[in-house]
């Protein structure tokens, strides 16, 4: 008599979030399709707790400090999870303080090596080291106060961007024009000073394994929800040379997951720049199958162990470079810009919504009505 065989148990996937980021809000039907059990751990109403697909949600504090005493305490009580995603920038810069602890450092050491945590959290360590390595950057110089800045400024001239050492969303980004804002800049601590580029914005979404590029695809941010904001619509196209740098990017990291890649196309010279580099799960990484480049299959390569490196990395197709308007976002956007017929586009023709998860869906939907209402009462 045969004895029946139990299928091998799906592997636990831990998100972990703790800013309000949409760009999480994908993840966790990737995850499912991928084969994946999901659990969140993060504040209630964070958009992966919204995600019918995580069949456990464990509830944190919205305080930093008491976040981590109750991810502490959660991670002793429970199994080890098969892999971790720390879900936004915030997290990241609270876990790299406290990197000594034990406890920390087995969260770290699912997405980095400990030896290359600095190039993850500080944009100084990343823009030296790429630079170091030949990556094409815009010039820049490190300046510890506002005399070095001035010089820098000089000799990159004007306008020039700073930089502070830790940011996100542009918060710690300035584009400055002339030499008193820029002696008006805060220099509590080091800056980088940064020439300024004209051109097209264009970003790339990248999965590694242990810092080989597995699969990426590329495309011009053809339209943003405000002018440092996400991507709204994007036009798919494959840049000559991205691919090698990414790579290069993965040698210099060992980084293990899903990140996003913002850079410049210069109007002046044709070329493109790296500007930065997004350590974490970004808004249009489940776009990549309309470009035959499906991320989403190859996350069984982040927790299975399965080697398929003579099939890497998996690019999209050359050939494709259509126009994709992405919801909610460009639906925002028109909100926000008072583009009426864009408006009457997305609400007229719901399926381009192409959305999966009836909860944050309720989510988005509530915020478009409530900034549709404004904008007729004109408190916006």
């Amino acid at each position: 008599m045969l004895s029946a065989v139990s299928a091998p148990a799906a592997p636990r996937i831990l998100i972990l979030s703790h800013a309000c980021w949409e760009g999480l809000s994908r993840l966790p039907a990737m995850l499912h399709a991928a084969g994946a059990r999901v659990e969140v751990f993060g504040p209630a109403g964070n958009y992966p707790s919204l995600s019918r697909f995580a069949t456990a949600k464990h509830t944190a504090p919205q305080a930093m400090e008491s976040y981590l005493q109750a991810l502490q305490e959660f991670l002793s009580q429970s199994a080890a999870p098969d892999w971790i995603v720390i879900g936004d920038d915030t997290l990241w810069y609270a876990l790299a303080e406290r990197r000594e602890q034990q406890w920390v450092q087995a969260i770290i050491q699912h997405a980095v090596p400990l030896s290359s945590l600095d190039f993850i959290v500080s944009k100084i360590v990343f823009s030296e080291k790429c630079q170091a390595a030949g990556i094409r950057m815009p010039a820049f110089k490190v300046c510890g106060n506002a005399a070095e800045a001035q010089q820098a400024a000089t000799e990159l001239g004007f306008p020039v961007v700073l930089k502070e050492a830790q940011g996100f969303a542009g918060l710690s980004v300035q584009i400055l024009h002339t030499p008193e804002s820029l002696a008006a800049a805060d220099f509590s601590g080091p800056r980088i000073v940064q020439a300024f580029i004209r051109g097209k914005t264009l970003s790339a979404c990248a999965l590694y394994r242990h810092g080989e590029l597995a699969g990426m695809f590329s495309y011009y941010r053809s339209r943003t929800w405000g002018s440092l904001g996400p991507s709204a619509a994007i036009r798919f196209k494959v840049f000559e040379g991205l691919t090698e740098m990414a790579q290069k990017l993965g040698q210099l990291s060992g980084f293990h997951g899903l990140c996003g890649l913002d850079l410049i196309e210069s109007e002046e010279d044709g070329q493109w720049y790296l500007l930065e580099q997004n350590f974490r799960p970004t808004l249009t990484m489940d776009a990549g199958h309309l470009a035959g480049a499906d991320l989403t299959g190859l996350l069984p390569l982040l927790w299975s162990g399965n080697s398929q490196s003579d099939n890497l990395p998996r690019l999209q197709n050359p050939a494709c470079g259509q126009l994709e308007a992405l919801f909610p976002q460009d639906f925002f956007r028109a909100i926000d810009e008072r583009r009426r017929l864009q408006i009457a586009g997305w609400l007229l023709r719901p399926w381009r919504w192409r959305w999966q998860e009836p909860g944050i869906m309720a989510l988005n939907l509530r915020i478009a009505m409530r900034k549709l209402f404004n904008r007729q009462h004109g408190t916006i």
